[in-house]
């Protein structure tokens, strides 16, 4: 239901800028250096990234406008003459940037909080009474075009439609269709009562956070990625926990306490102690005690109430071996207070997880290999880090071992992370050649490749490719596929990420001081481009057998940012396709014709176009709505169906893997179950398996598969 959610969601994306990001004596860091840090992160903007904008009255209309855009992005807390009342700064915004005391932002922080006390009134007071359906009247879910509010009573209306809108959605859902059909246009109230009672409780919650994130030290940051995403969408402010939350996440390893946690009826609770980790070695915390308080360790405790699970982690994750005391709250409602060292915890989901496919064949059974890489992970340096490239040669290895004849290597919504860790594993496919050419600004590209003595696997492969693999993912697709080394199978174009981005610490007032942290600016400085010479950049990479796209309707790739870098070519790097190609149309062939006979696929391509055309404005008269509502849950739901295959794959996981599962937390058994489930009607998985058989029957292919283990 990915349209009737687009508005709820919209005070939700507000809240995420909420989050208690920075500790207090990190505010009082960053509040002393305000001026310089925004002076300081023109300068670097200026100098190192690949290609600013330059800064002047026309720059600074754009950061006035983005800067709305980020505080109220559905233009539902300020009005138009809030917005006209600080036209007087909006050309002069470049002369703060470059050195001039900063006012804007603080002076649009207190108008900022008012309207929002303002705006949860009006929700509340809305609330308050029942809702009829009756009027027919429209409601437009995306609010990207519409403009603010000219008035009180305007804004009014917004919200009256808005609050419809919701409850109407929420009364729709609860709302059994016999029941429905049996009332017409009548409203049973006390569904009607009980959906109110939903939005309102969820109105609460997002007020609550949006307000907290309303403070002048929140807004500054929002400030600050207003000037830097208009040079490129990549480029940002990151304060400290930010950067730890963006190491983390590509590295898989981060420290805490090691318990799966659960949020339920507004608390957080403990789902399951992780073998090994903190809480299980402390022997005092049971599965269900509740996480009720949070504190540095002799700092004065941080209550949990009323933060989401996300909140919650993010007070408890910090620096390796520094302790962190937790309140739990037990089974007979006593509080028991643990301090808990923090220790090296690995999220299982970042990492390479391999499978064994069972084939069919009239020669008997064959296997298949299946590698599944969400992300170009890295150590950072860290002793218990790891190197996706090292553990994607593992599982060739383990799959090495169970005589598979080919392997799909599965990249869809691996959103990059590491060059090294790329040209890394691109060398565990070929032996010699360059990888990908990288150019800085106003300098010539250089070519970054591998020179092996051998390869680790040299037989058939296929790559798996979505619209959300981008970054490093599209440098080792498009060297798999410039070198001819394999058959790239999905989407029509990945996400088109081209550029590279560096971290670089923040001066402030005294450039020389090493000892404060006052954040991260993360600028592009790169730019990706293939061996043949053309850029990932905004086209991505265009597979070998092109299949209808699922994320289609999300446009959500680099083209669709309207500051994104331009696509470009220089001149191809001197480089040998490893293989012949005669066979590419054959197997692009056979693809098209199996599509085209496949009813999951075509009814696939038809909804999602359909959806994607559809409107995005509906009836607030509740027999209208529900019509219009229909056709859209028929759509997604017909979408839904038609992504999983009739059959299943017979897919399981390798012999040591299994052995290690056995010995491992249920928590993990069960998600490794619930992940081989997700695979075995994966129907792009299926197409997949399809093009890898049909290329064991080429003369390589062939070749390969004769071979004795």
């Amino acid at each position: 239901m990915t349209k009737f959610k687009s508005i709820q969601c919209t005070l939700a994306a507000v809240c995420i800028s909420a989050l208690p990001l920075i500790t207090f004596a990190q505010k009082e860091k960053v509040a002393e250096n305000y001026d310089e840090i925004v002076h300081n992160i023109g300068k670097m903007v200026e100098y190192i990234h690949y290609q600013p904008k330059q800064i002047d009255d026309a720059f600074s209309k754009q950061v006035f406008t983005a800067y709305f855009e980020s505080l109220d992005p559905g233009k539902f807390i300020f009005l138009k003459s809030d917005i006209d009342s600080f036209r007087k700064w909006e050309t002069r915004l470049d002369d703060e940037i470059r050195g001039e005391k900063l006012t804007f932002f603080k002076t649009v922080t207190g108008i900022y909080r008012t309207r929002i006390l303002e705006t949860q009134d009006l929700a509340t007071r809305l609330l308050k009474q029942p809702f009829q359906f009756n009027k027919d009247e429209k409601y437009r879910t995306d609010r990207d075009s519409a403009d603010f509010p000219a008035s009180l009573k305007e804004k009014d209306d917004v919200w009256r439609k808005y609050m419809t809108y919701s409850v109407l959605t929420t009364y729709d859902d609860l709302l059994e269709d016999s029941i429905a059909a049996k009332l017409g246009t009548r409203i049973d109230t006390s569904v009607e009562r009980r959906a109110r009672d939903i939005v309102s409780r969820g109105q609460q919650r997002n007020f609550k956070r949006i307000l907290e994130g309303a403070t002048e030290s929140e807004n500054f940051g929002q400030y600050v990625n207003s000037i830097i995403r208009l040079m490129d969408p990549h480029s940002g402010y990151f304060l400290p926990v930010d950067r730890r939350e963006f190491q983390e996440s590509l590295s898989g390893i981060y420290y805490g306490i090691g318990a799966l946690l659960q949020e339920a009826n507004g608390v957080v609770k403990v789902s399951e102690p992780m073998i090994g980790g903190p809480v299980w070695r402390s022997g005092q915390i049971e599965k269900g005690d509740i996480i009720v308080s949070v504190a540095e360790e002799k700092q004065a405790p941080q209550t949990t109430e009323g933060l989401s699970m996300a909140e919650v982690i993010k007070l408890i994750r910090g620096k390796k071996g520094t302790v962190v005391v937790v309140g739990f709250k037990k089974a007979d409602g006593t509080v028991k207070r643990v301090s808990l060292a923090r220790d090296a915890l690995q999220l299982e989901d970042t990492f390479v997880k391999s499978a064994v496919i069972e084939d069919s064949t009239k020669d008997g059974t064959s296997k298949l290999g299946y590698i599944y890489l969400p992300k170009f992970y890295t150590s950072f340096g860290d002793d218990n880090g790891r190197s996706c490239a090292f553990d994607v040669a593992s599982e060739v290895v383990k799959l090495k071992l169970e005589n598979v004849k080919g392997i799909i290597i599965d990249v869809r919504d691996n959103g990059g992370g590491s060059l090294g860790e790329v040209i890394r594993m691109v060398g565990l496919f070929m032996k010699e050649g360059p990888v990908v050419q990288v150019k800085s600004r106003d300098k010539d590209a250089e070519a970054d490749g591998v020179n092996n003595k051998s390869i680790l696997y040299d037989g058939p492969l296929v790559v798996l490719v979505n619209e959300y693999s981008a970054s490093a993912s599209e440098i080792f697709a498009a060297a798999i596929q410039d070198y001819k080394r394999g058959i790239i199978v999905g989407s029509a174009n990945t996400y088109g990420k081209g550029t590279v981005q560096r971290g670089f610490s923040v001066p402030g007032k005294d450039v020389r001081a090493k000892d404060i942290d006052l954040g991260t600016l993360h600028l592009t400085i790169q730019k990706y481009y293939r061996v043949n010479g053309g850029a990932t950049q905004i086209k991505g990479v265009s597979p070998d057998i092109v299949l209808p796209g699922f994320n289609k309707l999300s446009h959500a790739q680099e083209k669709y940012n309207p500051s994104a870098l331009p696509w470009d070519t220089i001149r191809q790097a001197n480089f040998n396709p490893t293989a012949d190609t005669n066979y590419f149309s054959v197997l692009k062939n056979r693809s098209q014709a199996r599509i085209k006979l496949d009813q999951n696929y075509n009814k696939l391509d038809a909804n999602i176009d359909w959806l994607d055309k559809s409107t995005d404005t509906y009836s607030l008269d509740l027999l209208k709505f529900r019509e219009e509502r229909a056709k859209v849950t028929k759509a997604i739901r017909e979408v839904r169906s038609s992504s999983a295959m009739k059959f299943e794959l017979k897919i399981h996981n390798t012999q040591e893997d299994s052995l290690a599962l056995a010995k491992k937390e249920e928590f993990r058994r069960e998600n490794n179950r619930f992940w081989l489930n997700s695979l075995k009607k994966d129907l792009y998985l299926g197409e997949a398996v399809f093009v890898l058989k049909d290329l064991l029957e080429t003369v390589n292919g062939y070749a390969y598969a004769q071979k004795k283990p």
